[in-house]
This record gives structure tokens, sequence and C-alpha cells, in this order.
């Protein structure tokens, strides 16, 4: 099948061109660069992949990149949570996916897998998201709030009977990436704290970049219709999250809780701060995210798919294994880790 594949050099993308050629298909990636989209070819070692340069913003781009294709899969997104980003995430995330969406529409492609964001059903009503969640009221913050927007869009679509397959991931981690994203960038901030400040309720939920390629490309199977698959992984609440980011770095970290309201007011004081460009390691969002995660129930994807999630405990070794080869974190934060290498 041949895939027009968008953000095909981000951390998904990356993982993502690579399983597509694993399963045969002939990935058409949208790019902005062609030395980023070298330094994935040379990152994941994959051949020469064709490719349209553009952006997800200009219809033209996306008209481009469509032509001759059989599916699409839709993973570029502005991911950040800071004010002075809010412009740029507003413009890529709900209108880049608009132009992707209408325009794969209305080429027939099948499937047209959009991946959005377990962040647009959060709060989930009965606690807990699945693939029968509505989407959020008051999604938390702007990256949120455009891939809600963007997904609205995908349900309307689904309901016209558009092939459109909605993916929801939580966090994303794992090894192999061109720049360091957001996931890999908080595990490096903890790990080089001399103390974790805690909340006391909520906690982390989070899966493998590549199981999430996987599923992506087992979504592009024509002919099935609308669907909409969570990929929520492994949840740990912040003690579990202690205790296990002890035992597998090796170190007896440093934690202390704080209650949640100073969380939220910390995020508040980092959005105060955002106003004038300084760089602050919380925002509101994601204070508001740290103290709310709930789990979640994805066994009917994974029944669907007949795939199982990697151990969590492997995902992050080689998430920080990855850091510490790249210079992020030093192999002295990760000493269990280390040894096991030697």
């Amino acid at each position: 099948m041949r895939v027009a594949i968008t953000g095909a050099t981000g951390f998904t993308g990356g993982h993502t061109l690579r399983e597509l050629l694993r399963a045969g298909h002939e990935p058409v990636a949208l790019i902005r660069s062609e030395e980023k989209l070298e330094r994935t070819r040379n990152l994941h070692g994959l051949p020469k992949i064709e490719s349209v340069t553009g952006d997800i913003t200009d219809r033209r781009s996306i008209k481009n990149l469509i032509d001759g294709c059989d599916a699409i899969i839709h993973t570029a997104a502005v991911a950040a949570t800071s004010k002075k980003s809010i412009p740029l995430i507003k413009e890529t995330n709900a209108l880049g996916s608009k132009h992707v969406l209408e325009l794969s529409s209305e080429a027939k492609l099948d499937p047209i897998v959009y991946v959005s964001s377990q962040s647009t059903l959060h709060p989930p009503p009965r606690g807990i998201y699945t693939n029968n969640c509505p989407i959020s009221d008051n999604p938390l913050g702007a990256y949120a709030e455009s891939k809600a927007e963007g997904e609205v869009l995908a349900r309307s679509l689904q309901e016209q009977g558009s092939p459109v397959v909605i993916v929801w991931p939580s966090g994303i981690i794992g090894p192999d990436d061109v720049g360091l994203n957001v996931a890999a960038n908080g595990i490096s901030r903890l790990l080089k704290s001399p103390v974790l400040p805690l909340p006391q309720n909520g906690g982390i939920l989070m899966h493998d970049v590549r199981d999430l390629s996987k599923v992506l490309c087992l979504c592009l199977e024509p002919g099935l219709g609308p669907r909409k698959f969570g990929v929520f992984g492994h949840y740990l609440d912040w003690s579990e999250t202690a205790r296990f980011l002890n035992e597998i770095t090796g170190r007896k970290l440093k934690t202390i809780r704080f209650p949640d309201a100073a969380f939220r007011v910390l995020g508040r004081l980092g959005d105060f701060l955002g106003n004038f460009n300084i760089n602050f390691p919380l925002d509101l969002s994601t204070a508001e995210f740290m103290t709310t995660l709930v789990p979640g129930d994805d066994r009917e994807t994974r029944k669907a798919l007949s795939i199982e999630w990697r151990p969590l405990s492997d995902s992050f070794s080689d998430t920080l294994r990855w850091l510490a080869k790249n210079d992020f974190i030093s192999a002295e934060s990760i000493p269990a880790i280390i040894r096991s290498a030697n």
C-alpha cells in the first residue's frame, strides 16, 4: 500500500516510517527539511524514501502528498504546553488537521489514520479512559484544545461514513529520536533534579513509541470503515512511580510530596513567566494533568489488533540508555542500567 505520512521526521513519525517499510508498505513522507529526513533515515537505518516538501497548514502541500496514495497516517503536531507555543499549536494542530482530514476524505483515501491524543478525553466521565469516551468539554491547555478541535472534525467525518481511524496515544516514551521529545525531556529533568517534587494524586500513563508505530500500521486495512483505538498503556500512581524509578535507575531518588494545589500554583507561576519568555519547568495544564491523570482500559484495542504492550520497565530502560548515550543524562544517574549493559 502506498501510504502518505505527515510528521515523518518526528518521534512517532520516524518509528512509523520504519514500521511501514517492515510491513512492506511504500511510505511518502511530508517533510519540511531534507536534512532532518536524512538524519531520520540514518537514525533508523532506512533506505531512500519518497518525500514531498511542504507543511500541513498549506492545502497544496497536502494535495501533493496524497496524490497517488492509497491511505494516510497523520502524526504531525506541535507537542508543547508553554504559552509562547500557543499560536503555533493552534495553527499547526487544528488548521493542519483540518486540511489533512478534509482533503484525504475528498480523495477517498482508505484508511485515514488520525493520531489524536488521550488529552482530548480528559477527564473521562467514569474515571478511566476507554475507546468510548466523549471529547472533553474542557480540554486542559492549548495542546489538548487543538487536538480536540481536530478530533471533532474526525468524528464528524466518521459519522458521514468516511474511513477515519482515530488513535489516542497517552504519554509516548522510547529510544531513538532526532530531537528530544516531550516525555524524554521530562524524564531527563527528573533525573537531574536533586529532589523529585511529586503531587498527592494522579500519576503517569505511558506506552512505547514502537508499540504505537505498530498500531498505526495495523490500522492500514482498507474497507473496515470508521474505527477508534486507545493506546493508553501502563498507569502508575506517584508512589508507584517513585519506587519504579528507584528500581530502574538503581538509585535512591529523593522525593517530596506536595499538595496538588501547590502544583497548580507553580503551574500558574510558569504560565505567568511564559508571558515574558522565561522558561519554567511547569505550566498550569501540565500541573493539572499530573494531579488528575487516571488509568486507561485499552483491552478492546489489543484484542482487535492482536497486540500486547511492551513492559514499562523495558521501555524506560531503553529510553534511559538512549538518553545517556546521547549525553542528555549522565551514566551516573542510571547505575543499574549501565551495570546491566556491562
